[in-house]
C-alpha cells in the first residue's frame, strides 16, 4: 500500500467505513431505487411526425434484457407503429431516454372498447433493446386485489404549476371498489387530470406491486371512478412470446378491429346537456352603453353590440379574424424554447427557433379549443373547391333523398372543406399548450301532429343532436383519426346549434356526462363551423324559437366563461346569420363570414386567439430576417434563421392586438461540422415542417415574391371577410326584426309541441 493509501485509510473513521458499507448493501440500492420514476412515454417518429402518447412502465421477464415495458393498446395504433423502427420511452418533464424497443415481446391486444375486447384485451408488451437506466422496474402482484384495498396510480405531470421543480412522475390514490375477472374498479380520492395516463400502473399501496393498467376513467359524485385492466392478463400473455422470447417486428402486426373510443351521445333537446352549467341567476355580460334597450322587455333580451349597431356595420374599424382581447392591461408573454444562450450550431440549415408568445391580462395558461362541426344534410353540397385535390371540382345535382343535392364530388362536399379546415387547424397548434376537442352536430328534424313527433330522415338510426367524436386530447393523432370517420360517414339531418354549443361547453367544464378533464386555468374556445341556420329544436317553421335556443345556449356558454367564435359558410348561412352572429358577440368571440366554401381552409389559418399579430425572428448580426417563419394560432412558433461564422445575435420580436411590444435576444455561435443542439421531442416535428417549407420555397426560387404575394392575398382576403362581416351584422339585425326575438327572448313557440326529450312543465310548454 502506498503512502497516499495509507493516509486516506487512517482517515476513515469506523463511523465512515459503516456508512459506506450501507451504500453498498442491498438495502441502500432498494432505497434509492425507490425514489427513481416508473412511467415513462412512448415516442416514436412516423414519417416527419412525432408521436407521443399514453404511458408505458417495466417489469421483469424472461429473456436477454430481462425487462419489458407495458402499455395499454388504445394508446397506440398498431398501424402507426408498423412505419417506425423503433419506440423510444422517455420521461415525463424531463424528456431523458431510458430505453428503445423495436418490437413486441407477445402479440398486441385491442382497445377495449373494440368488438368483443374487454379491458383485459387492452395491452401492449414491448420487447426492449437495452436495459432501462434510470427508472425503477416495478414487480407484478400475483394476487387478486381485493374490495377496500388502498391503491396508488403512477403517471406523469400533464402540466407544472409554475414555480414548482419539474418532476418525472405524479400519484394519485384511491380505493378499490368492484372486482371482476376482466376488471377492476377504483374510485380516486380526490379528481385530477389524467391527460396521457392510458396505460398507467395501479400499485397495491402496502406492497408497491402493480395490480393492473390503467384505461378509463368516468365521473362519479366529486371524483373519477377508474377502469382498470388485472395485471395477470399481461402475466398470461408473457407464458406465450413471441418466436420464443426474441419477439417480433412492429411492421409484422396492424390494426383490424380497433373500434371506436366511447363518445358522448346526449339527448336531441339542449336542456338535457346543460344542466349543470351556471344557472341563470349569474349576470348577463354588460351591453355597451351607447345601444340601451328602451322598456323591460326589451332590456330582458337586449341584443349585443354590433348587433343594435348594424346600421353602422359598414364602418366598423377592422378587427381580426379572431381572439382580440376584451380589455385591460395586457400583459405580452415572450418565452424563447429553443435554443438557449450560447448554443452551437454547425449545420448549413442554421438556427431553430422555437417559443411562444402570449398576449394576456395576467399568467401564461393553456388552451382548450372545441371544434364544433356541422354535419347536417345541407353539407353534402359542393364547397366549389377541389378540396381533395383531384383536379375535379364537385357540383351540385338534384339527387338523393328529399330532392337534398349531392355532389358529383363527396371529396369536394362542404363537409370535406369544413374537416379539411379542422386539419389545417390542428397543423396550427402546439400540443404542449394546447388540448383539442371534436363534436359534430345535426338532429333528426321533427314532424307530424302537435303534441307528438314521427322522426324522419335518420337512415343511420340515430337521433343525437350532437357528439363528442373526441374529447380533449394533446394526442392530435387522434383528432385526425375522428375527422376521417366523421367525413366517412357523411352528412345527413337538420341543424341543432344549441345542442352543439351545450355540448361544447359541457366537454370544455368536464361537467358530468363529459369525456374530458376540466382544466380550471385555461382559456376556453369553440370554434363553430355551419353551413346553415338552426332547424332544431322546434323543427322548420319555428325559426324565432330555433334562434331563441342557440342564444340561450351561447348565454351559459359565456357565463361558463366559454367563446365562441363562428364561421357562417356559404349562402344559406350569410342569408341568415343571426344565430351566428349572436352566438359569438354574448361570449365575446368573433364571428366570421366565409361567402365561399372553398376559401374556408384559408380562412381558419387566419385563426388566432393568443392576441399576437406578428412575431418575427431576424439575425441581427447579418440584418437578415429567418428564411422560414411559423407562427401558430396559440401563439407558439418556430423559425430557421441563416448564421453566419462567429457569434450571432438573434432577436425575436412580438406584437400583440393592441400595440404591445416584446423582444428577446439569444447569441449563440455558428461553427461548421459541429453537431447542432440536441431538440426536446416535442419540437422535432415542428422543425421539419419548417424544413420542408424552406425547401419548397427554394425550389421555387421566389421565396421574396412569394411572401410579398401572400401578403397581399391575406389583406384582401381580410378585407372581404370585413366587408361580409358588416354585411351580415346588417342582415342579421333585419332578421331580428323579422323574427321578434328581440322582443321576448324566452318566449315559447307559438302552437308547437315541446322539443323531443322535453319534459312538459306546470302551464308551459318553454325548454329551458
Amino acid at each position: 500500500m502506498g503512502p497516499s493509501a495509507d493516509r486516506v485509510c487512517r482517515l476513515l473513521t469506523p463511523a465512515t467505513l459503516v456508512f459506506l458499507a450501507f451504500l453498498a448493501s442491498p438495502f441502500a440500492v432498494a432505497a434509492r431505487a425507490e425514489t427513481l420514476p416508473a412511467v415513462t412515454r412512448p415516442t416514436f417518429l412516423v414519417g416527419p411526425n412525432l408521436q407521443a402518447a399514453g404511458t408505458a412502465f417495466f417489469i421483469p421477464v424472461r429473456d436477454e434484457v430481462g425487462v419489458a415495458a407495458v402499455a395499454a393498446a388504445h394508446s397506440l395504433n398498431l398501424d402507426d407503429l408498423a412505419k417506425t423502427k423503433e419506440v423510444e420511452f422517455r420521461l415525463g418533464s424531463t424528456q431523458k431516454s431510458v430505453t428503445v424497443s423495436s418490437r413486441f415481446l407477445v402479440t398486441p391486444g385491442r382497445p377495449y372498447f373494440a368488438a368483443g375486447a374487454s379491458l383485459s384485451d387492452d395491452i401492449l408488451v414491448f420487447a426492449l433493446d437495452a436495459t432501462p437506466h434510470g427508472v425503477r422496474v416495478l414487480e407484478p402482484d400475483p394476487r387478486t386485489a381485493s374490495v377496500g384495498e388502498r391503491v396508488q396510480v403512477l403517471g406523469l405531470p400533464a402540466q407544472i404549476p409554475p414555480g414548482e421543480a419539474p418532476h418525472d412522475e405524479d400519484a394519485l390514490f384511491g380505493t378499490v371498489a368492484t372486482v371482476a375477472p376482466d376488471r377492476i374498479e377504483v374510485d380516486l380520492d380526490v379528481k385530477a387530470d389524467l391527460r396521457g395516463w392510458g396505460g398507467a400502473p395501479v400499485l397495491s399501496d402496502d406492497k408497491r406491486r402493480v395490480i393492473g393498467l390503467l384505461q378509463a376513467a368516468q365521473p362519479k359524485g366529486a371524483t373519477l371512478r377508474l377502469r382498470v385492466s388485472p395485471i395477470a392478463a399481461v402475466t398470461r400473455a408473457l407464458e406465450t412470446p413471441l418466436d420464443g422470447g426474441l419477439g417480433r417486428a412492429f411492421s409484422a402486426f396492424h390494426a383490424e378491429d380497433t373500434g371506436q373510443p366511447p363518445r358522448v351521445e346526449p339527448p336531441q333537446t339542449a336542456r338535457n346537456t346543460a344542466r349543470d352549467l351556471p344557472s341563470d341567476s349569474v349576470p348577463l355580460p354588460q351591453k355597451s352603453k351607447d345601444h340601451k334597450a328602451s322598456g323591460a322587455a326589451a332590456a330582458a333580451a337586449t341584443p349585443s353590440a354590433s348587433a343594435a349597431a348594424a346600421a353602422g356595420a359598414a364602418h366598423l374599424p377592422p378587427r381580426p379574424l379572431l381572439g382580440k382581447s376584451a380589455g385591460g392591461a395586457t400583459n405580452l408573454q415572450l418565452v424563447v424554447d429553443q435554443p438557449t444562450e450560447g448554443a452551437i450550431f454547425g449545420d448549413e440549415k442554421g438556427a431553430f427557433v422555437a417559443g411562444r408568445a402570449l398576449a394576456l391580462r395576467g399568467e401564461m395558461r393553456h388552451f382548450d379549443v372545441a371544434i364544433v362541426i356541422d354535419t347536417s344534410g345541407s353539407t353534402m353540397m359542393s364547397s366549389g373547391a377541389d378540396v381533395n385535390g383531384n383536379g375535379i371540382v364537385g357540383r351540385d345535382r338534384p339527387w338523393g333523398f328529399f330532392g337534398l343535392p349531392s355532389s358529383t364530388d363527396p371529396g369536394d362536399s362542404v363537409l370535406a372543406a369544413e374537416v379539411a379546415a379542422a386539419r389545417r387547424m390542428l397543423k396550427g397548434l402546439d400540443p404542449r399548450s394546447t388540448r383539442v376537442a371534436l363534436i359534430t352536430f345535426a338532429g333528426n328534424i321533427p314532424s307530424g301532429p302537435q303534441g307528438g313527433f314521427v322522426v324522419f330522415g335518420g337512415g343511420r338510426g340515430s337521433s343525437r343532436a350532437a357528439i363528442t367524436e373526441e374529447p380533449l386530447t394533446t394526442d392530435y393523432a387522434r383528432i385526425e383519426k375522428a375527422l376521417t370517420r366523421v367525413q366517412d360517414r357523411g352528412s345527413e339531418g337538420g341543424t341543432h346549434m344549441a345542442a352543439a354549443i351545450d355540448q361544447a361547453t359541457t366537454e370544455l367544464l368536464g361537467l358530468e356526462g363529459a369525456l374530458s378533464q376540466s382544466d380550471k386555468k385555461s382559456e376556453k374556445f369553440v370554434l363553430f363551423l355551419t353551413d346553415g341556420q338552426p332547424t332544431l329544436p322546434y323543427g322548420p317553421g319555428f325559426d324565432a324559437d330555433n334562434v331563441r335556443a342557440v342564444l340561450r345556449a351561447a348565454d351559459r356558454a359565456q357565463r361558463a366563461g366559454v367563446r365562441i367564435h363562428s364561421f357562417a359558410i356559404g349562402p344559406e348561412a350569410m342569408e341568415g346569420p343571426v344565430s351566428c352572429v349572436e352566438m359569438s358577440e354574448r361570449t365575446h368571440g368573433i364571428f366570421t363570414p366565409v361567402k365561399n366554401p372553398g376559401e374556408l381552409t384559408d380562412v381558419i389559418e387566419q385563426v388566432n386567439f393568443a392576441n399576437i399579430d406578428e412575431i418575427t425572428v431576424k439575425n441581427v448580426t447579418t440584418g437578415k430576417p429567418a428564411d422560414v417563419e411559423r407562427a401558430k394560432a396559440d401563439g407558439s412558433f418556430g423559425a430557421l434563421v441563416p448564421l453566419q461564422t462567429g457569434k450571432n445575435k438573434l432577436e425575436i420580436y412580438a406584437r400583440a392586438s393592441d400595440g404591445a411590444e416584446s423582444r428577446a435576444n439569444i447569441t449563440v455561435v455558428y461553427t461548421p461540422g459541429t453537431p447542432n443542439p440536441v431538440l426536446p421531442v416535442e419540437l422535432i416535428a415542428l422543425e421539419n415542417q419548417l424544413l420542408e417549407q424552406k425547401l419548397i420555397e427554394l425550389r421555387r426560387g421566389r421565396i421574396e415574391a412569394e411572401r410579398a404575394q401572400a401578403e397581399e392575398v391575406r389583406k384582401e382576403l381580410a378585407l372581404e371577410i370585413d366587408k361580409e362581416r358588416a354585411a351580415a351584422q346588417e342582415r342579421a339585425a333585419q332578421q331580428r326584426k323579422e323574427l321578434k326575438i328581440e322582443v321576448d327572448r324566452d318566449a315559447p313557440p307559438q302552437g308547437s309541441a315541446p322539443p323531443q326529450g322535453a319534459a312538459p312543465q306546470q302551464g308551459s310548454a318553454q325548454p329551458q
